[in-house]
């Protein structure tokens, strides 16, 4: 088992299990592929374009660079219907001037408890897989358009049985992984319309739950992006802060190390200020995870709210459409 085949969840344990389970297919993993899974309401509206997004906590799942232009304390919670339950984030980041931002999130993607029979189609055993995965980010401008910044991340895969577990011993395999990215912005000043982002993601050691011939690679991706701002001319009487605005966000990928294909996402947002943000985009990417997504935002003092549906037009994820949320609280 390697590359990108993605085994059921059980064979990480025993590659000849004498009962089977029963309710649902067993979860999919492979080298913790849920490391691909988007993350965030922000980027899957916008088509899963994040490179060079900043300002956001959420950028540490895509470009860790992206959380040196924070400038409050953010805590947020984002939660998805993915697989075959659901994927959990808290995060919470806290900048600080001549030190850059800091700080760490906790992501689950539970894939639900599995009910084990036998032939007689009694449950014996209850199986529960999981992954995990502890996320400690860093990111600081180094010149005045320049910010650059990294995450530490230890990912974890286990499987929990209770019951009957004689034939199918719990299991559990960990490793680590580094993110690291930069972004540069081109115009007047730090805040130039125009922004790139380059980002390697997941560089680490082999996922290994029962071997090491057994180990997966992780999905180790070079990603590349811009985002170019326009402001609309404003209403007679306003500022050019208080006119409306249009994002415009493309990324490309492509493996690192490792045989496969290059993906390509395309993603717009319109809104004013930080008030309403209305977002949509076209991911071409695999895994599942192709399709368009339309996004709304909404942000009032120091709440903010995403929700965003991704119509994905061939997948391996139990939930065909869906729904992201994201809600923080900056202080």
């Amino acid at each position: 088992m390697g590359g990108w085949v993605l085994p059921i969840a059980f064979f990480f344990l025993t590659a000849e299990p004498p009962n089977r389970l029963a309710g649902q297919e067993p979860p999919l993993n492979a080298g913790a592929l849920f490391l691909v899974f988007p993350v965030g309401a922000q980027a899957v509206g916008m088509g899963q374009t994040a490179t060079a997004a900043a300002g956001r906590g959420e950028a540490a799942f895509w470009n860790p660079a992206g959380l040196a232009t924070l400038s409050d304390n953010e805590f947020a919670l984002h939660t998805a219907s993915l697989v075959a339950g659901t994927s959990n984030v808290l995060a919470a980041y806290f900048p600080s001037r001549g030190i850059g931002v800091l700080g760490g999130a906790v992501y689950l993607v539970d894939y639900g408890d599995l009910d084990r029979t036998d032939q007689n189609g009694n449950t014996i055993a209850r199986i529960a897989p999981r992954n995990f995965e502890f996320l400690a980010s860093y990111a600081t401008n180094l010149t005045g358009s320049f910010v650059f910044g990294v995450s530490y991340k230890l990912v974890q895969f286990r499987v929990d049985c209770s019951g009957d577990c004689r034939d199918f011993p719990a299991g559990m395999g960990a490793t680590h992984a580094l993110d690291f990215g930069g972004q540069f912005s081109v115009g007047a000043g730090p805040g130039g319309p125009l922004r790139i982002g380059i980002a390697l993601r997941n560089v680490g050691f082999r996922l290994q739950v029962q071997n090491q011939a057994q180990a997966d690679p992780l999905p180790t991706r070079l990603a590349i992006g811009a985002l170019y701002e326009v402001r609309l001319h404003p209403i007679t009487g306003h500022t050019l802060d208080q006119a409306f605005d249009v994002k415009l966000a493309a990324d490309v990928d492509s493996p690192w190390g490792q045989v496969g294909q290059s993906e390509t996402r395309l993603g717009v947002d319109i809104g004013y200020q930080r008030l309403v943000r209305l977002r949509a985009g076209y991911a071409f990417v695999q895994d599942g995870l192709s399709g368009p997504s339309v996004g709304l935002g909404v942000e009032s003092g120091s709440l903010g709210f995403d929700l965003a549906r991704a119509f994905l037009t061939g997948s391996d994820l139990q939930v065909e459409n869906p729904t992201f949320f994201s809600f923080r609280v900056t202080f």
